[in-house]
């Protein structure tokens, strides 16, 4: 019913919601107010219909698309880009736990924020390998869905210094490649990262928090990138200060903000030579012990049988726990594995690269084959990681080894081991100088110390198998590397 007063029209400005209306008083002659009741009828129906249009396109998923700081604004892209930008949007609203920030809230600009989710999103399924994936202190890929944003800070992006961080850490990642300094827009939110970290600790009780040991993480994970050593111990024993100060004060920490501690650090020091302030014992969540139903996968592998008397007990367990590793990995198992899988693979992994860190005073030799462990236990765990720069960073380390220790007659008595080092360390090495290197070692070695025994792939691959091997994780790197040597 309608009075001669007020009428049941919905307010210009106001929601559209079914059985929800709001009462407009009005005093005008009746062509007046046909005027302004035509009007909002109107812009009632056009409200009806661009709600209707945004329902379509949030079904269909053609309301988000990825984008980067090159496309021009009116890009068509396909529906693989429409795909992709669907699920950058998903691990957006993971980020910020379920809001895409509608209103404009947040510190920074959240269009460039879902533009650099997309972009890393690219990046982990493999869609973008010039750049690099962003450290692991949170991840935005669905096989570390375990220590994803939420899980590991259990907050939206409501902390202007770690949100920073973040935009840090993700521009960074896109934008990286080959350059050894920072961009104007990375420095910008280093700065203000920096900027509110230093006022967070001013006041110690409101510092220990994850989300300011969070920020300091991604800080030191894009130093570390950069060989900035000194600014990474600076960092990393801010971090030590705060965790001794939550342990002592019985503050609670997440189990994913522990785990992204150790990951942060380990890297860290692989990367920039920084001394390490946790270990694979420091923290409850990351223990790890054999499988005491599974004692056949914890064995030596046989070509590393014939040198065992080099090795020591530490590197024979080691080895053993890598070998285990592989079996695992050769398991099938579901396309999608289970939150609990996949963090107990996660511990396995931390236990056995922290403990070939720690390995002390070892021989040239011996240093070579710690170094080709460390690679095959990070290309066996998952595809996220190997987009990391730790692989190609550790290749480099292995062939400098290897450059030096060319000449040790060892070698002539062990040439299956070194054929095993050269393939692994070449096989993950990227396109350039380091591979170019390792092709000129097998070749000379060809020569001088395999006498082409090997030449052939099957005869090749059945000496590979003999040491650290896996047909998912390295028979394409390496079979590509093979046919490189062999080449004319």
């Amino acid at each position: 019913m309608v009075s001669t007063s007020h009428s049941p029209i919905e307010a210009e400005s106001g929601p559209i919601a079914a059985g929800h209306f709001q009462f407009i008083s009005y005093q005008a002659p009746d062509v007046a107010r046909d005027k302004i009741t035509m009007r909002q009828a109107r812009s009632h129906a056009v409200k009806q219909a661009l709600e209707s249009k945004r329902k379509i396109q949030q079904e269909s998923g053609d309301n988000f698309c990825v984008t980067t700081s090159r496309d021009k604004p009116r890009r068509v892209v396909g529906k693989g880009a429409r795909r992709a930008g669907t699920l950058a949007a998903t691990s957006l609203f993971s980020l910020s736990s379920g809001t895409l920030d509608p209103f404009q809230s947040l510190a920074v600009d959240s269009s460039r924020l879902q533009t650099l989710i997309g972009d890393c999103w690219l990046i982990i399924n493999g869609l973008d390998r010039a750049r690099q994936a962003p450290e692991p202190v949170f991840s935005v890929a669905e096989d570390l869905a375990f220590q994803n944003f939420r899980s590991v800070f259990r907050t939206g992006l409501v902390d202007p210094a770690l949100l920073n961080a973040v935009m840090l850490s993700l521009a960074f990642a896109a934008t990286a490649g080959g350059i050894i300094t920072l961009d104007r827009e990375c420095l910008g939110y280093q700065g203000q990262a920096i900027s509110y970290i230093r006022e967070r600790m001013g006041s110690l009780d409101e510092a220990n928090s994850a989300s300011t040991i969070g920020a300091i993480l991604l800080l030191a994970g894009v130093e570390a990138r950069l060989g900035m050593t000194s600014q990474v111990q600076l960092h990393m024993g801010a971090v030590k200060m705060l965790l001794d100060m939550c342990r002592t004060k019985g503050i609670y920490l997440t189990g994913g903000i522990k785990r992204a501690i150790f990951w942060q650090d380990l890297n860290s020091s692989i990367l920039a030579g920084s001394t390490r302030v946790v270990d694979h014992t420091t923290f409850a969540e990351l223990q790890w012990t054999r499988d005491p139903f599974s004692p056949f996968f914890f064995q030596l592998p046989p070509g590393f049988q014939t040198q065992s008397h080099m090795l020591t007990k530490e590197f024979i367990e080691v080895l053993e726990d890598i070998h285990a590793l592989q079996c695992i990995r050769a398991v099938p198992c579901p396309a999608k594995c289970n939150a609990m899988l996949m963090e107990n693979i996660n511990n396995h992994t931390a236990s056995m690269q922290s403990r070939l860190v720690a390995l002390p005073n070892l021989s040239p030799v011996l240093e070579c084959c710690r170094l080709a462990a460390y690679l095959c236990s990070v290309m066996l765990c998952c595809t996220t990681w190997c987009a990391l720069v730790i692989p190609s960073h550790i290749s480099s380390q292995l062939l400098h080894e290897l450059q030096q220790a060319n000449n040790d007659p060892l070698w002539d008595d062990n040439p299956n081991l070194l054929l095993w080092l050269l393939y692994i360390g070449g096989a993950f090495a990227p396109t350039g100088a380091v591979r170019s290197a390792y092709v000129v070692l097998l070749r000379a070695n060809n020569t001088a110390r395999f006498k082409d025994l090997y030449r052939s792939w099957p005869e090749l691959l059945a000496i590979l198998e003999g040491y650290i091997w896996s047909e998912k994780a390295f028979m394409a790197q390496v079979k590509a590397l093979w046919e490189e040597t062999i080449a004319i």
